[in-house]
């Protein structure tokens, strides 16, 4: 049985239609062939049994270090041995006529086993590998073709194996594909995905701190964007455990309507050419065209239909964290702010290009908002108990105000702002806690750390009574070394790991109340929960070691980048308020 990497340890490589995670040691753990949220035929990230596997074993070799190729998507992973060095490159064919994983291997010093096993629908559906010609099988159920430079051994029903001795080198290419041997030229392949990927990260330019760390967040949302549709996924995996054992184990691999739109604004103070923003405001045209009611739903699958309710596998789960579930819960819930977040992020792009596309589906949202507002809601935080969380009311009514200039109906532009008034009663007269903070919801006594976004956006000034007086709460009571955690009302949020994402905010908000040195701290902090790669998962432990929930957060990843440029300009003396 394979043993379960570290959530820290995870690698990705991509292709910007899907994924595929590694370890240190070069064990591929996930990989979902065809589309990012496709059924996965290498699992062992949720059941080290039952799970698909691919893994690579230098005799006598130990691991040294890793790194990308530049800023794309090529992983590089070194070791060595008592007779010299090894590498092995990764990386997911872009413009191929064979999508898949392809892995080069260098002079082996010594001897290398790999030994792929496929296991179909998460390791649920038995397989039967055939052998096709000494270099050449097929999995039957998962219809996928495994091509090698060398032999290739059968050892179960569902696993081949292939050496390489002293001396040698070679490739091994797993793709959906019927590929004739002489058509692959791994160096060409190797060289177009290095291309696309160099063209995709010169769109995006940035001279600030914390450089390198804000272009690994920028190179992980790229690879967690699909380059077809425009969506961008809220994470690469599913039910990696935001508790360990414990059952807050969700499936993210889904365009989160609230997450993709501060993403999109985040990129844009980076962006080049506009073609990111452009796409996803395009694939919520889409999306709700698609689907074709008065809201907008909380997520979307990458190809912008409705998200399955939940379904729970029988897995063992990461770390025995169960269940495994599959969809998620909150496709149907009413998110106020996820809608509000969307007009937030047109108003960025419009103001940026001067181009005011997809108008009628703004005017949607903004309707649907205006007829919904008074409504109890889900919450940030997606919680089952439907009430009148703060942070909902806020966005709604920045969002308003934020489009209405661009209403060129006047009537319709009134209605929107006169809604926006409405809902700024509504909050001070119902969502200010006794000491004048903002409450997380209406009638709470306690804040929660999305309160740091309401002066990014403009509702109120970073210095006023009730800013202050939250900031304080959020201090006391969610606060600890630089880092935050949320609020829940169904769950302890005690038990759960620092909340990245908040934690940006955090930093992005003494930022713009000009207590630099503080928000350096926070960004500091965070940066080390950053993997050797620059990757962030959901959370980290309390003990700052265990990465938790799941992984290639882009959400993390965005407000990782606001926050740094936020502090870059306003040291500049550059407003970042949203106004």
């Amino acid at each position: 049985m394979i043993e379960q990497p570290a959530i820290n340890e995870l690698a990705l490589i991509s292709d910007r239609n899907t994924c595929a995670l590694l370890d240190k040691q070069g064990t591929i753990h996930w990989y979902c062939p065809g589309r990012f949220d496709g059924a996965a035929v290498l699992s062992t990230l949720i059941d080290a049994q039952k799970g698909g596997y691919w893994r690579v074993a230098l005799t006598g070799g130990n691991y040294q270090n890793r790194a990308y190729m530049e800023h794309g998507s090529v992983l590089q992973t070194f070791f060595n041995s008592w007779a010299g060095g090894f590498s092995i490159r990764d990386f997911m064919p872009m413009k191929s006529a064979g999508p898949g994983i392809l892995r080069r291997f260098s002079e082996v010093p010594t001897s290398l086993l790999s030994t792929l096993k496929i296991a179909g629908k998460y390791g649920l559906d038995p397989e039967t590998v055939i052998q096709i010609d000494a270099c050449t099988v097929y999995f039957k159920v998962a219809k996928l073709y495994l091509y090698c430079s060398s032999p290739l051994k059968i050892t179960a029903t569902d696993t081949v194996e292939f050496t390489l001795g002293k001396g040698q080198h070679g490739w091994a290419y797993l793709t959906d594909s019927v590929l004739k041997m002489e058509q692959l030229n791994v160096d060409e392949q190797l060289t177009v995905t290095q291309n696309e990927w160099r063209s995709t990260a010169a769109g995006f330019q940035y001279e600030g701190l914390f450089k390198e760390e804000v272009l690994a967040s920028v190179r992980a949302i790229h690879q967690l964007t699909c380059v077809a549709t425009g969506g961008v996924l809220a994470a690469a995996t599913m039910a990696l455990p935001e508790v360990i054992g414990g059952e807050r184990n969700y499936d993210y691999r889904y365009v989160w309507v609230r997450d993709a739109a501060l993403i999109t604004g985040a990129l844009s103070v980076l962006d080049v050419d506009g073609k990111t923003e452009f796409k996803f405001l395009g694939f919520l045209h889409k999306a709700m065209k698609t689907n074709p009611e008065e809201c907008i739903y909380p997520l979307y699958t990458i190809d912008h239909q409705l998200v399955n309710p939940t379904k729970q596998l029988p897995l063992n789960g990461y770390a025995n964290s169960r269940p495994v579930q599959l969809g998620n819960a909150a496709t149907k819930q009413l998110q106020l702010d996820a809608a509000a977040n969307v007009l937030i992020a047109c108003k960025i792009i419009y103001d940026k290009y001067r181009k005011r596309l997809h108008w009628k589906t703004v005017k949607q949202v903004a309707g649907y908002i205006c007829k919904n507002w008074e409504k109890e809601d889900n919450g940030i935080w997606e919680e089952g108990k439907a009430l009148h969380y703060t942070s909902g009311k806020v966005l709604c009514a920045r969002g308003l105000e934020m489009v209405a200039p661009f209403n060129e109906d006047a009537k319709e532009a009134e209605t929107w702002l006169y809604n926006a008034r409405l809902i700024r009663e509504f909050v001070y007269q119902n969502c200010l806690t006794d000491s004048g903070a903002y409450a997380n919801y209406a009638g709470s006594q306690k804040v929660d750390v999305s309160a740091a976004l309401y002066a990014l956006w403009d509702f109120t000034r970073p210095d006023s009574a009730e800013m202050k007086a939250t900031v304080a709460e959020i201090e006391k009571y969610c606060g600890q070394d630089n880092l935050y955690r949320r609020t829940l009302i169904e769950f302890d949020a005690g038990k759960e790991g620092y909340f990245l994402a908040g934690s940006c905010w955090m930093a992005h908000y003494y930022a713009v109340a000009g207590n630099y040195q503080k928000s350096k701290l926070i960004l500091e902090a965070v940066k080390n929960c950053q993997n050797d790669l620059g990757f962030f998962s959901e959370e980290i432990a309390a003990d700052r070691k265990q990465m938790l929930g799941n992984f290639g957060q882009t959400f993390v990843h965005s407000s990782f980048i606001c926050a740094a440029n936020g502090l870059t300009n306003e040291q500049k003396g550059i407003d970042t308020v949203v106004h």
